[in-house]
């Protein structure tokens, strides 16, 4: 049976599609404009290892990468001269989203690997259930038969090109997979906090609160995103897609920035012994996701930053609070 919508229905549909567009990139470049100096002060000048470019390319990539996407919307268009420029369009989106969300993913990972102190286990069972969302959401979007069961009046609309019911149940399923994976980080980080006292305001007070407030919303929104895929019809479907990879990629990057307040790193040099497992995940934090490769004793605090310096007289040691001893 052919899906069909009346023309008053296809419009307003086009024009909920172009809203779902533009308010996430609209919140891209206002988040950005409002944590530029903060990027600044706590990651510029920093050395660079695999974390902080993980950071950089989430922030950036997100926000350049959403301009096609954004294209894709605004040249709506019944024009076949340009269904070539809409195809390819429709699919840079597909495996944008994908990609971007892989991209979070790690460094959720990270940031949990830190949490969990660097348990080997943990790190192994994160990493084969974000491989088994991975090649599940890939096999979803690239096999199947996908009957077309678009009218000829949806066929002519070029960008943002409709899709059959068929298409959008295979990618909700894909979308799906990485849910699962959200709920596996979310279920570790609650676990942690269940088991820990969280009130001293210290990194790994901010973990667990920045956590769980994070995979409150994306699992909300993801689960949003997935009704529009079955329930939204052949225009609006996945229409919360740009919304969900904007808000991953604005909160990841405020988890981030937060992991670098100052004031938390005075609190734990404040208390070293008294609040040892506070301490102690600053450590892991700063060696897994940070500037640094591991941990430095007697690190210091640069003005207006969070970068941290190494003590040469002692070489790289250790740190005490973190081995347990003098």
């Amino acid at each position: 049976m052919a899906e069909s919508l009346s023309d008053v229905v296809i419009q307003q549909q086009l024009e909920i599609s172009r809203y779902l567009v533009l308010i996430p990139f609209t919140i891209l470049v206002y988040d950005y404009a409002l944590t530029f100096r903060l990027e600044v002060e706590r990651f510029w000048g920093t050395r660079l290892t695999w974390g902080t470019i993980l950071v950089y390319v989430n922030r950036y990539l997100t926000l350049f990468g959403t301009v096609p996407v954004l294209a894709e919307v605004l040249l709506t268009t019944t024009d076949p001269g340009k269904a070539a420029i809409c195809n390819a369009s429709q699919e840079y989106h597909k495996y944008f989203a994908l990609g971007s969300l892989v991209l979070v993913a790690v460094i959720l990972i990270m940031r949990t690997y830190a949490l969990y102190e660097r348990n080997k286990y943990v790190l192994a069972f994160m990493l084969f259930v974000l491989f088994f969302a991975f090649v599940f959401a890939l096999s979803m979007l690239l096999t199947g038969n996908r009957r077309d069961t678009l009218d000829p009046t949806l066929k002519s609309i070029l960008c943002p090109s409709p899709t059959p019911h068929d298409s959008n149940i295979r990618t909700a399923a894909a979308w799906g997979g990485m849910l699962v994976f959200d709920i596996m980080i979310f279920s570790f980080t609650v676990y942690k906090a269940l088991g820990h006292e969280t009130r001293n305001g210290g990194l790994f007070s901010v973990l667990l609160r920045d956590g769980s407030m994070y995979f409150g919303i994306i699992i909300v929104a993801n689960v949003a995103n997935i009704v529009t895929y079955t329930s939204g019809g052949p225009i609006i479907s996945g229409s919360g897609t740009a919304i969900v990879n904007a808000l991953s990629s604005v909160m990841i990057t405020r988890l981030m920035l937060n992991l670098r307040d100052p004031k938390i790193l005075r609190r734990a040099q404040r208390n070293p012994t008294r609040n040892f497992t506070t301490t102690e995940s600053y450590n892991y934090d700063s060696a897994a996701m940070s500037t640094l490769r591991r941990p430095y004793l007697d690190t210091e605090i640069v003005a207006g930053s969070m970068w941290m310096e190494e003590d040469v007289g002692h070489g790289g040691h250790e740190s005490h609070v973190m081995s347990g001893r003098r």
